[in-house]
């Protein structure tokens, strides 16, 4: 046991590490998974996350049975649904279209919606007055509470009257601030919290205003409109991968719940959404795991083929005396067990003692510790099978390739090859569990790829023996040779290398492919350093902004979401669909794309397009459908109708949502009057300007376009808004389950990496013995210790070189493969950037390589003052020279 206790201790730590890759990975990734679904819920618009129940209100009936219509409801959902609502509200309001106001002593007209609702006294804070009353008696006013925001802008105070259609005298009786003006009660009533100001004339103020029951009940047996909402929210922190399944099919059947209505919202598709690519997220960490684990147990499998090795003379002996296979089988595996079992339990432990929520994986650990506990006696009877007393020379056994080994290779070959054609065809995430076969796909890819490489390599590297044995000295022939000549017997740490590489390299690839693809689609959103957004600029804004400071170009835009485009400006003539119109600066435009260094690229029809004929117009392909052949439009852009004409199509526009049905006019080819200029509600900024002065220069613009058009009317709706391209970045970063891939990307990489120079110590110490006996004899012909260091590096040189290159490109050419199978496009926006690695990772390999061969020569050096060569040909045996 002595013989082979460093690769007993070695196997325990293999095994240790196999239980906290099996165990701990899959929980921290669960963790982090879950920990995402939560904060993706929670980001959800609430017209998305909430289950919304609404309805016109029964005519004749007292709202106040809303209370136990909110509990019926929820009486109704599935078990799985029912337990998870984490908040909930009942309202009943007035229509916001028939509660005129009067006697309010505005200067516009106003609406002002009644509406009572659960949780009101929780989310507000009392600051004037007291709640509402109501006494249902006739003559008595409907009582109120505002908040702080409308009292300044409707100018209100405690004791304010007015009347409303259907209710008849209203009073404020109390001014209640927001507790938390962010807070899910606050969602559907955003008026009350910023009530509306006319900007033009013929527009209305709006607002929100709290009552009780009877308030409501007055308007609504007045005969005005009266609509409930039932509305649940679910308990982000009670939400994890395991229950989603459930969750979603309980939200998809509450559809069909409502007691007198449908539900509205669409938590269960964005819910399906998130699945989805969690479980890309998972075969992604399935596939660097299975490279990880498969490299581990091509360790394993060498640490006791190389225990067995040093131990043939000790267990040939014991045949000699009579020993059956069976028994020193059973020897080797009392020796094992002891060491490999508790390894398996600490590495477990270990595992579990990893934050996140625990994984189904127990099997794959004890199937891993059963291999580890199994190779080394296996190895043994095995090796024992055929008695031999005489040394091997495995470097050239190994060249001779039996009909059974050739037809394993083959078929490992095939099966990588099946593996990529089931992958492609229905994905790693087919279903809810990760097919292992499939994930180890690029792991039949890598042994195969080894297989093969190895079997290739003996010929080109005895062509350059040859030609090394016609120059001066020894090294680079004897090197070459026996390079050559152990290629074959080096299968098992080649193939693990190979795997190891293959890993690193292909968790950095799909690293840069999922970059690029990030940067692609935050270009195509910001397609400048900056976007500022707002209501409306002045028209010469573009030009004002070129002196804020850091600022090197900026172009127009007017973005007008749903646009009637007609076949042309005569009266009644034929519609031809609402889309998205947007009128751009096509030179401006250009310019701010070339100066922030954008990879985007505008027509040059559309840059170049000049006034004094109808504007050509760049439309997207389901839009140019709907012209059905025809080549004129005319659209009204703030009050102006313009002709165009179809220019060509694209499927995208840099700026515009990946979904938009649009039409991009060129501004510069309109011919725009002097008296009717195009005021715009975006520019496009090019530069590195403080973003606070940005937007005070937005702000600026803004209350110019106010006053230009006679409404000097301000506010917090006139705020701008000012977006980067590095903020957009980052929201695709903090996207989905983009921690899974980055933990993912970390495993593969590291661990590849670490698996990587371990597998190159293993390949030196295969073959240590033989080099052993050969540098002994050539020490004895002169041979110096640097000379013989030099031998050690050509030998090892072309099959490290080989090995890395060899699993580089198998890495490289796995994301293509796989790509569309793992769903990267989940976490770039639906952009496919194709293969990209970072320059970074090229040096890496050839740093990799000198890695690799100062390891060996480490392992060798220390091999050999162990071994005491000097003494192994004057006691006439190798093995004398152990101790």
């Amino acid at each position: 046991m002595r013989a082979s206790l460093g690769q007993l201790v070695l196997l325990g730590l293999l095994t240790a590490v196999a239980g906290v890759l099996v165990i701990g990975t899959p929980r921290i990734a669960n963790g982090i998974t879950d920990e995402a679904l939560r904060d993706h819920v929670t980001s959800l618009p609430y017209q998305v996350k909430d289950l919304n129940y609404r309805g016109g209100f029964p005519v004749n009936r007292s709202t106040r049975t809303m209370p136990n219509r909110l509990d019926a409801q929820t009486a109704v959902f599935y078990p799985d649904l029912r337990g998870r609502i984490g908040e909930s509200w009942w309202t009943v309001y007035t229509e916001l279209e028939e509660s005129w106001a009067t006697d309010t002593g505005l200067p516009s007209k106003a609406r002002f919606s009644l509406r009572a609702a659960s949780g009101l006294e929780q989310a507000t804070r009392l600051v004037d007055g007291r709640w509402p009353a109501t006494l249902d008696e006739p003559g008595f006013p409907v009582e109120v509470v505002i908040t702080p925001a409308e009292a300044t802008v409707l100018h209100l105070k405690v004791g304010s009257r007015f009347n409303v259609t259907g209710a008849g005298g209203v009073q404020v009786v109390g001014i209640a601030e927001p507790v938390d003006p962010a807070a899910g009660f606050w969602d559907t009533a955003p008026l009350a919290l910023k009530p509306y100001q006319p900007r033009d004339d013929g527009e209305t103020f709006l607002a929100v205003m709290f009552t009780d029951f009877s308030g409501v009940d007055r308007a609504h047996y007045a005969g005005v409109p009266t609509t409930f909402e039932l509305r649940y929210r679910l308990a982000a922190q009670q939400l994890d991968m395991a229950v989603l399944p459930k969750v979603v099919s309980a939200v998809y059947a509450a559809h069909s719940q409502g007691l007198d209505t449908r539900m509205e919202g669409s938590l269960d598709t964005a819910l399906t959404r998130f699945a989805e690519a969690a479980h890309a997220g998972q075969s992604l960490l399935a596939v660097v795991q299975a490279g990880t684990l498969a490299t581990l147990a091509g360790l394993v499998l060498l640490a006791a083929r190389l225990a067995v090795s040093r131990r043939r003379g000790e267990f040939a002996l014991l045949r000699a005396r009579g020993g059956a296979v069976l028994t020193i089988g059973g020897r080797t595996l009392a020796e094992v067990l002891p060491v490999v079992l508790p390894a398996a339990v600490v590495g477990w432990l270990a595992g579990l003692a990893m934050p996140g929520r625990a994984a189904d994986t127990s099997t794959v650990l004890v199937l891993f510790a059963l291999m580890a506990v199994l190779a080394m006696p296996v190895t043994a009877m095995l090796t024992l099978r055929r008695l031999s007393f005489s040394g091997e020379r495995e470097d050239l056994a190994g060249s001779r390739v039996g009909a059974r080994r050739r037809t394993a290779e083959v078929s490992l070959l095939v099966l990588g090859a099946l593996g990529v054609w089931l992958v492609r065809r229905r994905g790693l995430n087919a279903t809810a569990d990760v097919d292992v076969f499939l994930a180890a796909v690029p792991v039949l890819l890598a042994a195969g790829a080894a297989v093969l490489t190895l079997r290739a390599i003996p010929a080109p590297l005895g062509l350059v023996s040859r030609l090394a044995a016609r120059t001066r000295g020894a090294i680079g022939f004897l090197g070459l040779a026996r390079s050559g000549r152990t290629a074959p017997a080096a299968v098992g740490p080649i193939a693990v290398l190979v795997v190891a590489i293959c890993t690193t390299v292909f968790s950095l690839g799909v690293s840069g492919t999922v970059d690029a693809g990030r940067d692609q689609a935050a270009d195509q959103a910001v397609p400048g350093d900056a976007t500022v957004s707002g209501f409306f600029f002045a028209h010469d804004s573009a030009d004002a902004l070129l002196a804020v400071p850091g600022v090197r170009s900026a172009a127009p835009m007017l973005a007008q979401p749903s646009t009637t485009v007609n076949l042309s400006r005569q009266p009644g003539a034929e519609q031809i669909g609402k889309f998205y119109v947007v009128v751009v600066d096509g030179p401006r435009m250009a310019q701010v794309i070339r100066d922030a260094g954008r990879d985007l690229a505008l027509p040059q029809w559309f840059v170049d397009a000049q006034p004094g004929q109808p504007a050509p117009v760049l439309l997207s392909p389901e839009v140019a459908a709907k012209f059905k052949g025809r080549t004129t439009a005319a659209a009204d852009l703030q009050g102006r109708v313009y002709d165009f004409t179809v220019g060509g199509t694209a499927d995208r526009f840099p700026g515009l949502p990946d979904d938009a049905q649009f039409m991009v006019i060129p501004w510069q080819a309109l011919g725009v009057r002097a008296d009717k200029p195009i005021a715009p509600n975006r520019l496009l900024i090019a530069g590195a300007p403080d973003a606070a002065a940005l937007a005070k220069a937005g702000d600026d613009a803004q209350l110019r376009w106010v006053t230009s058009i006679g409404t000097p009317v301000g506010g917090a709706d006139l705020t701008t808004t000012v977006t980067t391209w590095a903020q957009r970045r980052a929201e695709l970063e903090r996207t989905g389950v983009n921690g899974v891939l980055t933990f993912a990307y970390g495993v593969g990489a590291l661990g590849g990496l670490a698996l990587a120079l371990l597998a190159v110590a293993f390949a030196v110490l295969a073959g240590a013995r033989a080099r052993g006996q050969v540098l002994s004899r050539l020490r004895t012909m002169g041979l110096s210790r640097g000379q013989g260091r030099s031998l050690l590096l050509v030998e090892l040189a072309p099959l490290v070189t080989v090995a890395v290159l060899t699993g580089a490109l198998v890495g490289l050419a796995l994301p293509p493969l796989l790509g569309p199978a793992l769903g990267l496009t989940t976490y770039t926006g639906g952009y496919d950037a194709g293969v990209r690695l970072d320059p970074a990772v090229v040096g890496g390999a050839v740093g990799l390589v000198l890695a690799g061969l100062l390891t060996a020569l480490l392992v060798e050096t220390l091999f050999n003052r162990r071994l005491r060569l000097g003494e192994v040909l004057r006691l006439g045996s190798f093995e004398a020279g152990e101790s």
